[in-house]
């Protein structure tokens, strides 16, 4: 069936959206500068251009800025990508080139806002205040109710996690604040990310992996949608030159996703089922010998031996200093390897061999069964035929057989890595043996593989140089790779004696305190939210004494829209226990309403950012800053201000802060200091952030062996700096071909080396296997029949994913360009996506008012039919960036479907990532 595309003209999509002849104050207050354009054609404008970092999301594609000044007035006027970039490649998406409009957006935080005296949190009711009194209000509580430090908890929005850690991490640990829910952690990077990490080293994937679409020859997208349709630029623009190139296209997805439109073939597959069809084909590639035996061989643990406990649990063979040990190839010859290596072929002496991917039928070692790790994973994999996983799925075996076969007969192929990892309790795994299957092909770090970002490469190649010589590193946030990264995160919040009260994180103290119940509980529960709401309850404890959560400072984080459910955050942050919320934001989001004080803060176009920054996923290795196209528009703060701000009112220990900042980002606390007290005497606002620029630009330019005013010159004149393009990169820092990856074994890790830590300390399920394996999800309750059974007439399996004009969860939906075309494609994107035969089969047509009712949870919302066979019939599929609540989001509020009113509270075991589709929904047409 062939589809017709409407196309988009100047005047239908005026029409659409409203702003005709009599509607340009949609786009106020831009108009003025357009109308004065019309009226004043010989006007003197001075067009400046400027370079910045788009806050859209994480790609962090590079900008290029025009500003126009005319009568001393100066606006943005354009965004576009920076042509110098060779990350973004001058391109940006429809987001990034709307982003002027979240500066101008008239209903921006302009001021401090402090509740209205007798209203409710919940109520948008506030007043407007002076920073000093915003500040006072905050000091006079905190002093008034007592609250202790561990009772704070800092929320981190997703949107500018990069630019705001650096001093996020050293104000908890400067006021001693053990508790951090970092939004991308369990919603994202920990949830999908760790899997690939447990293979790879990597810790997130969003900006330490890009993979080379460019000279892809065979790219399969499974569980993903984000990178190219939803959009990453940096992803997109090498994804279009590689299908211009010829490469073929798979895409696996339940609906015909913006990504699976541009597939050379769509497969419509179940959702929650795609492990089952990677296990197949992982099988299928190692049973058909449709691997690198060599990079195998020497670049991962593969090879190593392993055998059977008598409790029947997987360990590797070691010897008395715990190194691996492998056989001599054609032999039973054991060699002992270093610990920590990137290459299999020199043995703990010094001398060459070639180790053995496969352990002779029946080799037997002091008694004891031995196999490779590579046996340990076939032998695992047995069971997961093409048959087996095309009842599961819903494919045909034949084309499962065929794929895999392509795939694998393919150089160089991609199994893009995904990037979104909350939505079932295998995603984990599920990331993991996508990991291993580009694994098997030696798709990594080459050329039309993963490739590495060069800091990552310049990170972990001064990693191992400290680790070689001994030396400590220092700076973690800003030097540590990978895995150790996280290591270090994990340790600074878990640990009571890290701080002088001794409570650790309460997310800790509560999973401690469930697994001595024997209840469940999470493994890993790193910057999550599990517990918290124990926690404001006070069913925490710690020394036997309640451990409870009474304060929050929320930064450019909106909870009520991205955690689910909306109404558990409501409950959280509206109980009585809790007794002030700090908010940091720009736009007016649905947490708003559930805060006592809010701080405004500036946008990006207005922001000198306080450091310098590696450039994002980029595989050349550059840096590049922020610079202030305008002056800040209305009273808004920076966030590094705020946060000396809200030291000095917690713990007044603001030289602690100083030397934390020091301590895990490098920069130096007494020059700090120093250009602080300077910037003082001349500025009112900014003025910590510009003293950090300052010393960061100074240090920079130090280590480069340039002036900081020759760093500025080529950032003012190109928006990045480049050091080392990817080809010097690869050929000396790929990693595992040149340097190990920041993996436990410096390998490559088909057998999970953390997740035998973990099992050995109890924790058992599925899904801490140390080997790739199945983990069902559980879509309905009841007994294994029930869940079993086909579905009923009016039952789905539930889906949902990010439109390429609206970041998920974000406000950037109430912005007047992108909601114009939200409104254009309201069907599309506001809509339930819903098969026309089961439609009929409820009497729904397009465009009905629906219900949606969850099987599990009883949670209901209601929404409007789109009725295309663009979906797997046995699915309906919302959009995620709708369903706003706030009024004063007057653009886009009540528009769409919320999700958060339809997920439970469900999450994994192993870092408490929710399992955000694993119920089924029932539809009905509403009355």
């Amino acid at each position: 069936m062939s589809w017709s595309i409407p196309r988009l003209s100047r005047r239908s999509f005026l029409k659409t959206s409203g702003i005709g002849a009599a509607g340009l104050t949609f786009l106020s207050p831009l108009t003025r500068l357009t109308t004065d354009a019309i009226a004043n054609e010989n006007d003197a404008v001075q067009e400046d251009i400027s370079y910045s970092i788009c806050n859209f999301c994480s790609s962090l594609c590079n900008l290029r800025v025009t500003s126009h000044t005319r009568n001393g007035e100066k606006r943005v006027v354009k965004l576009d990508g920076n042509p110098y970039s060779t990350l973004n490649r001058g391109k940006i998406c429809a987001r990034g080139q709307a982003g002027l409009r979240q500066t101008y957006d008239t209903d921006r935080l302009k001021t401090p806002l402090i509740r209205v005296g007798g209203t409710q949190r919940g109520e948008y009711a506030f007043r407007t205040a002076t920073w000093e009194e915003a500040y006072a209000y905050i000091a006079e509580k905190n002093k008034t109710a007592a609250i202790k430090p561990w009772e704070w908890t800092m929320v981190g929005g997703w949107t500018s996690c990069v630019f705001y850690m650096n001093w996020a991490v050293p104000f908890s640990m400067a006021n001693e604040v053990p508790n951090i829910i970092a939004s991308p952690m369990q919603h994202c990077v920990t949830t999908g990310h760790l899997g690939t990490d447990l293979v790879t080293g990597n810790f997130n994937i969003h900006d330490e992996v890009l993979p080379d679409f460019d000279n892809a020859k065979y790219i399969l997208f499974m569980g993903n949608n984000a990178s190219i349709g939803a959009v990453s630029t940096c992803r997109m623009v090498r994804f279009a030159q590689g299908r211009k190139k010829g490469a073929k296209i798979v895409a696996l997805d339940p609906r015909r996703s913006e990504t699976a439109a541009k597939a050379d073939e769509w497969i419509a597959i179940r959702p929650g089922t795609d492990l089952a069809f990677l296990l197949a084909m992982m099988r299928i590639l190692m049973a058909d010998g449709l691997y690198d035996a060599n990079f195998l061989r020497r670049h991962t643990n593969m090879p190593m031996l392993a055998y059977r406990d008598e409790t029947g649990e997987l360990r590797l063979l070691t010897d008395s200093e715990d190194r691996p040990q492998v056989l001599v190839e054609g032999t039973t010859q054991i060699r002992v390897l270093p610990k920590f290596t990137n290459d299999n072929t020199h043995d703990i002496a010094g001398e060459t061999f070639t180790p053995a991917l496969k352990a002779p039928n029946g080799f037997i070692l002091d008694g004891r069964a031995i196999l490779t790790v590579f046996d340990a994973q076939f032998q695992e994999l047995a069971t997961y035929t093409p048959e087996w996983a095309a009842d599961i799925t819903g494919i045909k075996a034949t084309d499962i057989a065929r794929i895999t076969h392509e795939f694998g007969t393919t150089r160089p192929a991609i199994i893009d890595p995904g990037w979104h990892g909350a939505r079932f309790g295998n995603v984990m795994m599920q990331r993991r043996v996508q990991a291993m299957i580009q694994a098997l092909t030696g798709g990594l770090d080459r050329v039309g593989g993963w490739m590495n970002s060069a800091e990552v490469h310049h990170k972990a190649a001064h990693m191992y140089e400290a680790m070689e010589h001994g030396y400590e590193m220092g700076s973690p946030l800003a030097t540590l790779a990978g895995m150790a990264f996280a290591k270090m995160v994990v340790g600074a919040l878990s640990k009571g004696e890290n701080f002088s009260h001794g409570h650790p994180g309460w997310t800790w103290a509560w999973s401690a305190q469930e697994k001595a119940a024997e209840r469940f509980h999470v493994a890993l529960p790193v910057m999550t939210d599990a517990g918290l709401k124990e926690s404001v309850e006070g069913r925490v404890k710690f020394n036997n004494e309640p451990y409870l959560t009474r304060a929050f400072l929320i930064n450019a984080s909106n909870p009520v829209r991205h955690y689910y459910p909306d109404s558990r955050w409501k409950e959280t942050l509206g109980h009585s226990n809790v007794e002030l919320v700090v908010m940091i934001e720009v736009l007016p989001s649905d947490t708003a309403p559930w805060a006592d004080v809010i701080l405004p803060n500036t946008t990006y176009l207005e922001r000198n950012e306080p450091t310098l920054y590696g450039n994002g996923v980029n595989h050349d290795l550059a840096l590049t800053t922020r610079y202030a196209a305008i002056e800040p528009l209305y009273d808004t703060e920076e966030t590094a201000d705020i946060l000396l701000k809200m030291t000095e009112i917690i713990s007044g220990n603001t030289d602690g802060y100083h030397e934390w900042v020091e301590k895990l980002t490098g920069l130096k606390a007494e020059p700090i200091k120093a250009a602080l007290e300077r910037n003082r005497q001349t500025m009112t606002k900014g003025t910590y952030q510009a003293a950090c620029r300052e010393v960061s630009f100074a240090q920079t330019a130090e280590r480069l062996g340039v002036t900081p005013q020759h760093i500025d010159e080529v950032l003012r004149a190109k928006g990045v700096y480049h050091e080392r393009d990817r080809e010097y990169m690869l050929e000396h820092y790929a990693m595992p071909l040149k340097m190990p990856v920041p993996t436990e074994s410096g390998r490559v890790e088909f057998f999970s080396n953390l997740m035998r830590q973990l099992r050995d300390d109890g924790h058992t399920e599925l899904n801490f296997h140390v080997l790739a394996t199945h983990i069902p999800v559980k879509l309905r309750s009841g007994s294994a029949q029930e869940v079993n059974a086909p579905l009923a007439k009016d039952e789905f399996y539930f889906a949902y994913g990010k439109t390429p004009t609206v970041s998920h969860g974000s406000t950037n939906s109430n912005n007047p360009v992108l909601a114009a075309i939200n409104e254009f494609k309201t069907d599309v994107y506001k809509g339930v996506w819903i098969h026309p035969d089961r439609a009929a089969a409820l009497g729904i047509k397009m465009g009905d008012k629906i219900q949606l009712t969850n099987t599990q949870s009883g949670q209901n919302t209601t929404g409007h039919a789109y009725v295309t066979r663009l979906i797997h019939p046995e699915v309906i599929f919302v959009y995620s960036s709708f369903g706003v609540e706030n009024k004063a989001l007057s653009r886009t509020h009540g528009e769409g479907t919320a999700t958060s009113k339809l997920i439970p509270y469900q999450i994994e075991p192993v870092v408490a990532g929710f399992r955000s589709q694993e119920f089924t929904i029932r539809v009905a047409k509403a009355a």
